[in-house]
């Protein structure tokens, strides 16, 4: 017996494109992984002063396939330790 659900997600293709050269593809830390480490594409130094925002591109686009939905979470030791948090605050 055969589960629709579970067989579609394990066969379920994300499309990824580089924009820039220097960046990298999103991977997995490990197969039981929920979510895939994403990069910063940084090509010059960056200084994020206290309690300002700056902007920092992965250098990819990627299409979410359809019925589902990609979100970016902060989830490094140093997005805690440096107080570092996506724009959406999650």
């Amino acid at each position: 017996m055969s589960c629709g659900k579970a067989e579609e997600r394990e066969n379920m293709k994300v499309q990824i494109k580089k924009l820039k050269k220097n960046a990298v593809i999103p991977t997995r830390g490990s197969s039981s992984a929920a979510g895939y480490d994403l990069y910063a594409c940084i090509e010059s130094s960056v200084v994020i002063k206290p309690h300002a925002t700056e902007q920092i591109g992965t250098g990819i686009a990627v299409a979410v396939p359809e019925g589902y939905f990609g979100a970016i979470f902060a989830r490094s030791g140093l997005a805690h330790k440096k107080g570092l948090v996506p724009s959406n605050a999650v």
